[in-house]
């Protein structure tokens, strides 16, 4: 036996055919694009368990909701980057697209009580075409949309135009449940109050009492509007008490009705203002209101000022 292997002859059957640029070009193309898919594709999904609260301990499962904490640890790239291709919207609507088709396919054998819940992480959502995309995901998955709660970012639903409104009165028509996600968490008002108070850099909250008449969205024109929301005075009632919880005080402005004096003296208000209570003044009106207070007897002023004329 020769001491080293001798070269295939030419033509020879098992020989290796050369690889020529354009096919290497072609295996690196398709090679790129499949590990690509494997890292955008979606792990398997873990889920959380939905239960009811009952009393003494008799709770009741719902159905479940994806583990969004544990599907951040699972994806390698979770952080959406910047894209000369796509925008930062489009690859979260993307996103959504996908989580939504592996939920719903997997929730599709499941039990017919079982709700399935989906939190988005496109902070515009929804937007115009969301309806369209989620029936493209139900109709593949076989998944009912009265089974599906759906979790939208506090941004996304502020959106006030009539796509928005459309969008979400369509979803819950067919049974869908809405929910606002990260209530508190974000920077708003609430946490801001929140954190403000207790670091002892507030004082008070400032509440206006044109807040309670009743909205467009909200009150349908099958007669004449109330003066006050019921809902609304529900509403910041106790969201007031969540304002004095924190030590805070709470003054009521724009008290223009006996109705609105009459809750901003109920929900505890240190002091309000209003024209049911005074009308504006001038400079020397309130000075002289001022003296009265004060117990000081009236000065006649000889001298006139443009103010007041």
């Amino acid at each position: 036996m020769p001491k080293g292997l001798s070269d295939l002859p030419e033509g020879r059957a098992g020989g290796v055919t050369p690889i020529t640029a354009s096919s290497a070009g072609m295996f690196a193309t398709t090679l790129r694009s499949r590990r690509a898919r494997q890292k955008s594709a979606l792990p398997p999904l873990r889920w959380l368990p939905r239960f009811v609260l009952g009393r003494g301990g008799a709770d009741k499962v719902i159905g479940a909701q994806v583990d969004m904490s544990q599907l951040w640890l699972s994806v390698p790239r979770r952080t959406l980057r910047k894209s000369r291709r796509k925008s930062l919207g489009q690859q979260q609507r993307e996103f959504d697209s996908d989580l939504l088709g592996n939920a719903c396919s997997q929730a599709a054998t499941w039990p017919d009580g079982m709700r399935l819940m989906v939190s988005l992480e496109d902070d515009q959502a929804p937007d115009g075409d969301f309806n369209g995309r989620l029936n493209a995901v139900l109709q593949s998955s076989g998944f009912p949309v009265s089974r599906l709660d759906l979790v939208f970012h506090e941004s996304g639903l502020a959106q006030d135009d009539k796509e928005t409104c459309y969008t979400l009165s369509a979803l819950r028509d067919q049974g869908c449940q809405i929910f606002l996600g990260g209530f508190g968490s974000a920077p708003s008002s609430l946490s801001l109050l929140r954190e403000r108070a207790m670091g002892g850099l507030l004082d008070g909250v400032q509440f206006d009492a044109s807040m309670l008449a009743p909205s467009s969205m909200s009150w349908q024109q099958s007669g004449d509007a109330p003066l006050l929301d019921e809902g609304a005075m529900l509403f910041y009632r106790a969201a007031l008490e969540a304002v004095k919880a924190l030590g805070l005080k709470v003054r009521g402005v724009g008290v223009d009705l006996p109705e609105l004096f009459s809750f901003v003296q109920k929900v505890g208000c240190v002091e309000a203002s209003g024209t049911i209570l005074a009308a504006p003044e001038t400079t020397a009106q309130i000075t002289e209101r001022f003296e009265e207070t004060a117990g000081r007897p009236r000065r006649r002023r000889m001298a006139r000022t443009a103010e007041g004329l």
